[in-house]
């Protein structure tokens, strides 16, 4: 029998169905028999998975959290119960293409990493306000973005040394709820990630405008807080002042990303809506970086880590069988703009619309 090389964390905050299409997408996976899966849920009958769903993999173990309330605490406590030397996080709306679990494990094998991260694909690209959303929270980790040495991957899709991960015990929690602030850690202490373009995984997006908006108001100010406790005052205060330039520093980062991922049309049909977002999104860290942030904000986080379904147009519902290993035939998609037209186009092996 194979050696488990790899443990991957499935979590809900209800029951075993909220990722049933991640695990699918799982037990497809070449290396099916080297994976050991870790089942988190408030309760050990929430995720009383049936034996069809997890058969073939090299283990099942199942951890319950009663009183769930932060996706931090959550994924603490899976990686404390998994045993594989390397973890990898998974969300219930980003499906891995079948030989990702076997990518992995080869370019941890290539190098001494600290984590491995992936290629993100739009998993849903025929709406404007899913690209919107794609552009803002995974622009540089697309196909387009930057390969190699890192400094930070996409948050909870990457894949960690266990020994890298237990370092930050017995506060691992506290490092989960951002974890790109780990990751600079990591990298501020030698340590090395890499982003893999054959680790490849697609991610579903919301396909309606303004839950964009929300999730571009939650999220920063989590990390601006944390962020700040990373900081000196100094560094803390200027970044305070400054908020109001985060926009357009992030769109000037990110317009070089956004032609050659959609070409130049598309490119300014969406800016609009990524440029809101990025207003929205950099007062959000002003806000962070004032006053903080609470236990009510963090609930509110968590509650949109799941059940990225009810922020899809009507019609739309994951579709993980349409995600080979090698993505060479895709049909071709109608994409909406904001103004209702729809523009058909090819979608190149990527996934992503050229």
């Amino acid at each position: 029998m194979a050696a488990t090389r790899l443990s991957v964390l499935l979590v809900t905050p209800d029951t075993w169905t909220t990722w049933s299409t991640t695990l699918a997408a799982l037990r497809a996976q070449t290396i099916r028999d080297r994976i050991e899966l870790v089942l988190v849920g408030p309760a050990l009958d929430a995720i009383d998975v049936p034996d069809s769903e997890v058969a073939g993999f090299a283990a099942v173990r199942k951890v319950a959290v009663p009183n769930m309330a932060r996706i931090g605490q959550a994924y603490a406590e899976g990686i404390r119960a998994s045993t594989a030397p390397l973890i990898a996080l998974t969300e219930d709306h980003c499906f891995p293409e079948t030989d990702w679990a076997e990518a992995l494990l080869r370019r941890h094998d290539q190098g001494d990493w600290a984590a491995v991260g992936p290629t993100m694909i739009n998993g849903n690209p025929d709406s404007a306000a899913s690209w919107t959303q794609f552009i803002v929270e995974y622009g540089n980790h697309s196909t387009v973005g930057e390969k190699g040495v890192r400094q930070e991957l996409p948050g909870h899709n990457s894949c960690y040394r266990r020994d890298a991960l237990l370092f930050y015990e017995p506060r691992l929690e506290w490092w989960f709820e951002c974890e790109t602030i780990m990751q600079w850690d990591m990298t501020r202490r030698g340590l090395r990630l890499y982003a893999d373009p054959a680790v490849r995984t697609h991610h579903w997006n919301c396909s309606r405008f303004w839950p964009t908006v929300r999730f571009s108001w939650l999220y920063p100010r989590v990390f601006a807080a944390y962020r700040a406790t990373q900081l000196n005052w100094t560094s803390h205060a200027k970044l305070a002042l400054l908020w109001p330039v985060i926009p357009f520093v992030r769109l000037r980062r990110t317009w070089p990303l956004m032609k050659r991922q959609l070409g130049l049309s598309r490119a300014l049909q969406l800016s609009p809506g990524v440029f809101l977002n990025f207003l929205v999104s950099g007062a959000s860290e002003g806000l962070g970086y004032i006053a903080g942030v609470g236990e009510a904000w963090l609930g509110r986080c968590f509650d949109l880590e799941f059940h990225r379904d009810r922020f899809l147009r009507d019609g739309e519902a994951y579709r993980p069988s349409e995600f080979p290993a090698t993505a060479t035939d895709v049909p071709s998609t109608k994409w909406r703009t904001a103004s209702g037209r729809q523009v058909s186009r090819s979608r190149s092996a990527s996934g992503d619309l050229p």
